[in-house]
């Protein structure tokens, strides 16, 4: 049985820009944000079935040299996030089943989101354990449609 895109919600299709991103700490139920206060990244929901997602903190910094040092590598790798992989959805719930990531936990896996579009607005949520902390985590995400290159 072939991927069906007629099940997709119309209003999920494209490019939808990262505006915000609250992280709930289980154990501590201390609320802060997620990458950053600004985060910088994108989801992409294609109509075959893929999507995209990346984002990194906005305040990031550039390495000292063409080659980042191991230390700056590290803070690097620890202010994104990335992964690739088929989404089904079904009511309010989307699964990403994750075939590329930027942490090889997440490779092979199905992460499943509660997702919510008004307008030109989507908010997604879910329960997992936090990929940066190793602790169980609520996150909450809030993006805007992507409308293209501004003119």
């Amino acid at each position: 049985m072939g991927f069906d895109s007629s099940k997709i919600p119309q209003e999920l299709l494209g490019s939808w820009k990262q505006v915000s991103g609250r992280y709930i700490d289980h154990e501590t139920g201390e609320e802060r944000p997620g990458l950053s206060k600004a985060p910088n990244g994108y989801v992409h929901f294609s109509r075959n079935g893929r999507m995209f997602n990346f984002s990194v903190d906005s305040a990031r910094k550039r390495p000292e040299g063409p080659r980042a040092t191991d230390e700056e590598a590290e803070q690097l790798f620890r202010t994104l996030l990335g992964y690739t992989g088929y989404y089904s959805v079904e009511g309010d719930q989307v699964h990403f089943d994750v075939d590329v990531s930027w942490n090889e936990s997440w490779t092979g896996t199905r992460q499943t989101r509660t997702w919510k579009v008004e307008g030109d607005r989507m908010y997604i949520s879910c329960d997992i354990i936090n990929p940066m902390t190793g602790k169980p985590a609520t996150h909450r995400l809030t993006f805007d449609r992507d409308r293209g290159p501004p003119e």
